[in-house]
C-alpha cells in the first residue's frame, strides 16, 4: 500500500485523479509533475485521496500548485476521501479553508 501511484482518468470534464501510497519529500515532485501535466489538459480536478498513508509538507505544496495554476483558468481542485492523517496535515497547514474536501469522488465531481 505504500507503493506511490498517480493515474487519472476523465468523468464527464472533471480529471479525477487517484493518488496512493506515501506522498513525501522524494514521491511530491512526481506528485507535483504530474498533476502539472493533467491541469494543462483539464482546468477541474478532483483528487481522490482514499489510498494515502501518509502526505508531508511536500505534497501539500504540489496539490497548491495545482489549485493555483486551475484557478488561473477558472478552474479548481477538490479533494475526495481524504483519509484522517491527510485530513490532519491540511489543516495544520490552514489549507481545508482553501480547499473544498468531499466524502466522495461522486461529490466531489458533482461539485463543479
Amino acid at each position: 500500500m505504500d507503493d506511490f501511484s498517480v493515474k487519472h482518468e476523465l468523468n464527464g470534464n472533471v480529471a479525477v485523479v487517484t493518488v496512493s501510497g506515501r506522498v513525501d519529500s522524494f514521491t511530491a515532485s512526481m506528485l507535483d509533475t504530474e498533476l502539472a501535466k493533467i491541469v494543462r489538459e483539464n482546468k477541474q480536478l478532483v483528487l481522490d485521496l482514499k489510498e494515502v498513508v501518509y502526505m508531508s509538507s511536500a505534497g501539500v505544496r504540489a496539490i497548491v500548485r495545482t489549485l493555483q495554476t486551475a484557478q488561473k483558468s477558472n478552474g479548481g481542485v477538490s479533494l475526495a476521501c481524504v483519509t484522517e492523517s491527510v485530513e490532519t496535515v491540511l489543516r495544520t497547514v490552514g489549507m481545508l479553508e482553501l480547499l473544498k474536501v468531499y466524502p466522495s469522488v461522486d461529490e466531489a465531481v458533482a461539485s463543479f
